[in-house]
């Protein structure tokens, strides 16, 4: 999968930036608990919470006496497992709990030259000390030692663990929204491809249930827009086949007509006669045309599938083809026909492969040859028709397959066709599930039809079978 999908990109960013804010969440974790105690002592909230106490001793130590701060201590290391100690401005203890491993802490306050609060560790527990002024101005130190946290206790972290475990579940949520928000693209390029392969009953709404957001409202302009379409073209083809019938009815009176003047006319009249006879035929064989085009854009031609040897339907073509050429010193020549087998309509496939060699000797000038070719490739039969004239604009190349297009070069009417015939060729052909395109090649113009072949098929040896067909095994013959 590309990573230019609209799925790839919604689901990188949206997990990249997850992964993001769970990585900066484990940095600050990590950050807050790398923080030591001793360091949360001297500053912060927990700083002020010590100082609030230390004054709190002194206060009751002052207002209350020594048994009420005995009291104090006596309780504040029953519920906290913490010791305090105070002491007075000559470092006199005034609490009963051995001061001894806390007379460094009393130093370092009695050398203080401004009051500060320190902290430090001793023996695996965090002593804190402060200086402390009495209400009456009396100078006071009071220290405190924490309890000794217990052994193996470590503070919460986010282990490697923890944080894959949470990246991953961070993509699958992803993944579920990405996929949530380009279904909808997708049923809708799906439906699009569809109608434009002809399909115009394709539609989005079923697909989408009961969304109510951007994508559902845009489905629904897709449907009505295809809507719209369908009913246009659908009148475009009833209109072109209704006009078509209808021209059939005053054709077939003028023929008779014409035969009639013919028996009442004089010769001088003849040319006249024959010229009305060879417009008739021109608009009729158009009129045909446009009846069969109607057929295969609708969907009204069925195919009755019989199968059809390719090569043996190529070259009667050719013939018949070579028969109209001769006199107008053209030829229709075959390179290579291999044997090949597909299933189809016999008559709509002569008709696609009539038109294209029509065209080919139509524009390959005097004493020029169209050369064609069958061969099998794979599981498709390609037919190629190479003609020798002037080409076609790289620019109009698509366009040659679309009804009435007529190259720049070729809109006079002496250059003959009315742009239908490569257009019943390529509906015929998609019909029988192939392909047909064409190309400017070193000599003219070349048009190559693909059809698959019918299935279970072996490869015939060409230098045994005798519908393999060349210019040499003719002369061998």
């Amino acid at each position: 999968m590309s990573l230019r999908t609209l799925f790839l990109k919604i689901f990188m960013w949206f997990w990249l930036a997850t992964a993001a804010m769970i990585g900066v969440l484990a940095l600050m974790v990590l950050l807050s608990i790398s923080e030591t105690l001793p360091e949360r002592t001297t500053r912060g909230t927990f700083g002020e919470a010590l100082s609030l106490y230390s004054e709190t001793a002194v206060r009751t130590y002052q207002r209350d006496g020594v048994q009420a701060l005995e009291q104090f201590v006596a309780r504040s290391l029953k519920e906290a497992g913490t010791e305090i100690f105070l002491f007075d401005a000559n470092g006199k203890p005034l609490t009963s709990i051995d001061p001894a491993n806390v007379q460094n802490m009393l130093q370092q306050l009695q050398q203080q030259q401004t009051p500060q609060r320190i902290s430090q560790v001793f023996l695996g527990r965090v002593t804190w000390g402060k200086q402390v002024a009495g209400a009456d101005g009396k100078r006071y130190f009071f220290i405190t030692r924490f309890q000794q946290p217990g052994p193996g206790a470590r503070p919460p972290t986010l282990s490697p663990f923890r944080i894959a475990v949470m990246i991953l579940t961070a993509g699958l949520v992803c993944y579920l929204l990405a996929t949530y928000l380009t279904s909808p693209v997708k049923k809708l390029q799906s439906a699009v491809q569809s109608f434009a392969e002809g399909n115009l009953d394709a539609r989005v709404s079923p697909a989408l249930g009961n969304r109510k957001d951007e994508l559902a409202d845009l489905g629904r302009e897709f449907d009505h827009m295809a809507e719209r379409i369908e009913a246009l073209i659908y009148s475009q083809q009833r209109l072109l086949g209704d006009i078509s019938h209808e021209l059939r009815s005053p054709l077939a009176r003028l023929s008779v007509a014409l035969e009639l003047a013919r028996k009442n006319s004089t010769e001088r009249a003849a040319p006249a006669l024959d010229r009305i006879e060879q417009e008739g035929e021109r608009l009729n064989k158009l009129v045909g045309q446009l009846l069969a085009l109607t057929r295969l854009e609708s969907g009204a031609e069925k195919i009755a599938l019989e199968t059809v040897m390719l090569e043996d339907l190529v070259q009667q073509v050719i013939d018949d083809a070579n028969f109209e050429a001769n006199p107008l010193r053209k030829e229709v020549t075959a390179i290579q026909l291999e044997a090949c087998r597909v299933n189809g309509s016999p008559e709509l496939l002569r008709s696609a492969i009539e038109n294209v060699i029509r065209n080919a000797v139509r524009y390959t000038p005097t004493a020029g040859a169209v050369e064609v070719s069958l061969r099998w490739k794979l599981d498709t039969a390609e037919l190629t028709v190479n003609d020798q004239g002037p080409g076609v604009p790289e620019a109009e190349l698509k366009h040659i397959f679309e009804p009435f297009y007529r190259v720049s070069e070729a809109r006079e009417r002496t250059s003959g066709g009315a742009g239908l015939g490569l257009s019943i060729a390529d509906r015929t052909v998609k019909l029988h599930g192939g392909t047909i395109e064409a190309s400017n090649s070193h000599s003219g113009l070349r048009v190559l039809i693909r059809l698959p072949l019918a299935p279970n098929q072996n490869k015939p040896d060409p230098s045994q079978s005798q519908a393999a067909f060349s210019p040499a095994s003719l002369a061998s013959g």
